[in-house]
């Protein structure tokens, strides 16, 4: 009797799967082709990328091989399609790149302004934008002393990785715009500091040495 019972309540669960497939059977199957297509697309996407960050890098480094054959022109055109082309961290080295592809070819004022798209993008990492003006200083010979240490502040008075650098270079400016007392005073400052390093207290040493005699 318990096996009548059991058959009839099988054949119920039966037709109540079937009535549910038949209602909702187009959307079970258009889930089943939307999961599989999501996953196909994923994957696709994957290699796309993958393939995609390559090529982003080989123009990168065939710019940077440009510069580094003194073909200083055609670095720059490579540098400037990556701009237009490409965001993220190559975005940002070609601009580097791109400043000193200017640089190489004598144009200061278009360096600068490199330089300072990158200094003036909060989105980009500190040290980025402290370094690009650490290069943008260093590398203009045409600046004003103000300008050039309107600059440099911002590294000096913050604990950056370059601000002994950026402090070091400041002196060198001083001495470059005849501030030598200035300059003194400010390598005795640094001279006095715990973190300088063996080959940065032999320079600051040897200017000392220099203008001392030259007193």
């Amino acid at each position: 009797m318990a096996d009548i019972f059991d058959e009839v309540s099988e054949e119920l669960k039966n037709d109540q799967l079937i009535k549910i497939w038949k209602k909702y059977s187009k959307l079970i199957i258009a889930l089943i082709i939307l999961v599989i297509i999501s996953l196909i697309s994923y994957q696709v996407y994957k290699s796309w990328h993958k393939k995609k960050i390559e090529a982003i890098a080989t123009e990168y480094f065939e710019a940077i091989e440009n510069l580094e054959n003194k073909n200083y022109s055609k670095s720059k055109n490579l540098f400037l399609r990556n701009l237009e082309n490409h965001e993220g961290g190559y975005k940002m080295l070609s601009l580097f790149g791109l400043a000193e592809s200017n640089f190489k070819n004598n144009k200061i004022d278009e360096m600068k302004l490199n330089y300072k798209t990158i200094y003036d993008n909060e989105n980009i990492d500190i040290y980025y934008r402290n370094l690009s003006r650490f290069l943008s200083v260093i590398k203009d010979n045409s600046g004003s002393f103000n300008e050039q240490m309107t600059l440099l502040e911002p590294i000096i008075n913050s604990p950056s990785k370059l601000q002994i650098l950026a402090a070091e270079l400041k002196v060198i400016l001083l001495i470059k715009f005849n501030k030598i007392k200035e300059a003194q005073k400010n390598i005795n400052n640094l001279l006095n500091r715990s973190d300088i390093s063996f080959e940065q207290k032999n320079r600051l040493e040897l200017i000392k040495k220099i203008y001392k005699n030259n007193e």
